[in-house]
């Protein structure tokens, strides 16, 4: 990446209003967006150029410039599209299966076997978290979305942090807590497979969420109130 990009991204914000109802308005934005993601997650950001995606979208090169302004707010305006679509899906799994707990080492592993296999069944996605972990050192703006409370790590904060306030769970600190549900699940598997490089069954997904969460529930596990102190 060169400095020159990294220079130009510091404290941008990612496009929005006008400009990204412009850019996705008919169908020419839209394939614009969509030739842009197919290229940005094959190539990456520095390898794509707006030639090739016009290209790609069957338009002009100035149409992408009139609709978006440059490449660089094409790609965030598209990242931040697609991982809003991601979110939307990663939301209805946990409030499936963390909305209402019955059981919570159970939920807990429902929650994180279905979210581990939207993951391996899905190369776009797989595709995008790697995008991202590879750009965002260069778009301070990147980082910062990632970083907010409607995220993926800010929505198991909540629900966990709600499990604490209800006694279920011993959390005095729910974003760290997070933090230790998605090492020892959802990023064994990542670790596992190379972020979706290297294949992995459904037994050994199986496995390792089912071992991840149950030390994750030993760790949290609440006190037996009728047990005695060790001072006792």
């Amino acid at each position: 990446m060169v400095a020159g990009v990294v220079a130009d991204q510091a404290g941008k914000p990612w496009p929005g209003g006008a400009r990204r109802a412009v850019g996705a308005a008919g169908p020419k934005g839209e394939a614009i967006a969509q030739a842009a993601l197919r290229l940005f997650l094959r190539d990456g950001y520095e390898r794509t150029s707006v030639d090739a995606i016009a290209a790609e979208a069957g338009v002009s090169k100035r149409t992408v410039y009139n609709r978006y302004g440059d490449k660089e707010s094409l790609f965030l305006s598209v990242l931040r599209d697609t991982y809003s679509s991601m979110m939307a899906t990663f939301r209805e799994i946990t409030e499936k299966h963390l909305g209402e707990v019955t059981d919570v080492q159970q939920d807990l592993t429902a929650f994180a076997l279905e979210v581990a296999g939207s993951m391996t069944t899905a190369p776009d996605r797989i595709a995008l978290v790697r995008l991202i972990l590879t750009e965002a050192p260069f778009f301070p703006a990147l980082m910062r979305e990632q970083q907010g409370p409607t995220t993926m790590h800010g929505s198991v904060t909540a629900y966990l942090a709600r499990l604490a306030g209800e006694g279920r769970l011993a959390v005095t600190d729910p974003s760290e807590a997070a933090e230790h549900l998605v090492a020892l699940t959802i990023n064994q598997i990542n670790a596992r497979t190379m972020f979706g490089v290297v294949p992995i069954s459904d037994a050994e997904v199986n496995r390792i969420i089912t071992s991840g969460v149950a030390a994750f529930v030993r760790a949290y596990r609440p006190a037996d109130p009728s047990a005695p102190s060790p001072s006792a």
